[in-house]
């Protein structure tokens, strides 16, 4: 299946329409969340420092809460402790 912007728009149709009668599926958010997580696996991945990974959290917006910012750098932590 290629990747072109109206397949994308068919499978949010089709979902949408799957759907139907259960909870609305919202496509923009789910599209959001998924960018989101693209960017901060990258961030995960790319980050050589702590002090590197906090400032590309800081960058997305999620170094704002410190509990958020906690748990990010359990998770960092623990993919670099091996």
């Amino acid at each position: 299946m290629t990747d072109k912007p109206e397949s994308s728009d068919i499978r949010d149709v089709i979902r949408e329409e799957g759907s139907r009668g259960k909870r609305r599926v919202d496509t923009k958010a789910l599209e959001l969340t998924r960018h989101r997580l693209k960017v901060l696996r990258e961030a995960l991945m790319n980050s050589r420092t702590e002090r590197e990974f906090v400032e590309a959290i800081r960058e997305l917006g999620f170094g704002d809460d410190p509990e958020k910012l906690r748990e990010a750098l359990k998770i960092w932590r623990s993919s670099f402790s091996r």
